[in-house]
């Protein structure tokens, strides 16, 4: 049966927050210019700009200096001192994860697609230089300087349509990351998928009226809304630890009595690969869950942990054995197996983003890893955060997660992972 979103031919897509991840960048940027306006907590200065994200420029400048009550500076001073710390530090931002693989999919299959995003054409271009070229390949772009009222007004939209040569708004689907944005692309008459860059506030997203909303781009399911399917997941047979104690000498899995029906996973492309010493982390790990884990620093490996949206992972990790140099018996580098979980884990309610890597090895008395160097290679991504009604049914789902993780590495795909010489300390 066909869905009410089959007739859908065409793609219109935001910019920041849904393609490039620059709204950490803006917000580091237009917070510290805006304390020093006057003595706000930080926590009143994120909700006000949270407010405007989506908006143009300058309306959000206007919009953000009304919320906070400053008055000793025009909007245009403020959005100048912005724009110029901003221009220098374009070159810093990374594509959102998945933005890449969509946009070769849309190209690859003739998709028209258009970009509609409220940057002014001239910022646009500041924006995309460290870049290469992608938007060229769109069927069109327009920029929030063509048009008469920004978003949460529909223009952008519609003149996106207009360019498009589209007859019917319910032909388009908008991608976008803003409660603001969401309302724009409704008032446009198009379908709207929210990939929220807020991500404590998913009802925002409802309120302004979202068809759909998914946590990354890597969830996108586009034979939903009757688009081509992307065909490079890979299904995995999950291998319970009952089964095999270690990856390395797990057997064919199909077939054999325990095992769990498919899942579906999504490889890398490329490969992404952080580490630092193992931190300590909530203390919840072994106490709560049982389940061991090596917390890494985010700060450290912030323009890695960025290439890779919230969610559930899997790969190979690398332990450095020595200590110190004063340390009397020095212990063996390992490789070993793993599964990660990034993010702000909804069940917990963290107010800050973590890495959690539980390595699927049992070490005895030798588990506890604190200052040890920890190198992770990410090979694969296994399904988004998720919430739980209960400590039990998260405890089960991270059981499951594991045995995803050690069925795709069997796999000839993955199982090569381990011997990458970043994870073995070789450079």
């Amino acid at each position: 049966m066909a869905t009410p979103f089959a007739t859908v031919t065409h793609v219109i897509l935001d910019l920041d927050g849904t393609l490039i991840n620059t709204e950490q960048l803006v917000d580091e940027v237009v917070s510290a210019v805006l304390h020093k306006r006057g003595d706000f907590t930080p926590s009143r200065v994120r909700k006000a700009m949270e407010q405007v994200r989506g908006m143009r420029p300058g309306d959000g400048t206007r919009a953000v200096m009304d919320i906070l009550g400053i008055r000793n500076v025009s909007v245009d001073e403020m959005l100048g001192e912005t724009s110029a710390l901003l221009d220098a530090r374009w070159g810093e931002v990374c594509m959102m994860p998945g933005a890449r693989r969509l946009l070769d999919h849309l190209h690859a299959h003739g998709v028209k697609t258009a970009l509609a995003t409220s940057t002014p054409a001239a910022f646009l271009k500041k924006k995309m230089a460290s870049h290469d070229g992608w938007v060229d390949r769109l069927t069109a772009v327009a920029t929030g300087d063509e048009v008469e009222n920004g978003k949460p007004a529909p223009d952008i939209f519609a003149l996106a349509m207009k360019r498009l040569g589209v007859l019917d708004p319910k032909t388009c689907v908008v991608l976008e990351d803003t409660p603001v944005g969401v309302t724009a692309a409704k008032a446009a008459g198009a379908f709207a998928i929210a990939i929220p860059s807020i991500h404590d506030d998913f009802q925002s997203y409802k309120n302004a009226g979202a068809d759909e909303t998914i946590a990354s781009l890597y969830d996108l399911d586009p034979t939903k809304w009757g688009l081509p399917p992307f065909t490079d997941r890979v299904d995995v047979t999950p291998v319970s630890s009952a089964l095999s104690s270690t990856v390395d000498t797990a057997p064919e899995q199909t077939g054999v009595s325990g095992t769990q029906k498919l899942e579906s996973v999504l490889p890398l492309d490329p490969v992404v690969r952080l580490g630092g010493p193992v931190v300590r982390g909530f203390g919840r790990g072994s106490k709560t869950l049982g389940i061991p884990t090596a917390n890494l620093d985010v700060a450290p490996i912030k323009k890695e942990s960025d290439l890779l949206a919230p969610g559930i992972y899997f790969g190979w990790a690398g332990l450095r054995g020595d200590l110190s140099s004063d340390e009397l018996e020095r212990k063996e580098d390992v490789v070993v197996p793993m599964v990660m979980s990034i993010g702000w884990n909804p069940f917990f309610e963290n107010q800050r983003k973590t890495v959690e890597p539980w390595l699927l090895k049992d070490f005895g008395d030798d588990g506890d890893f604190y200052g040890r160097e920890l190198r992770l290679a990410v090979l694969g991504y296994v399904r988004p955060e998720a919430n739980f009604v209960s400590l039990e049914l998260l405890v089960e789902r991270i059981h499951k997660d594991a045995d995803v993780a050690r069925g795709a590495l069997t796999m000839d795909s993955f199982e090569g992972g381990k011997n990458d010489p970043y994870l073995r300390f070789e450079s």
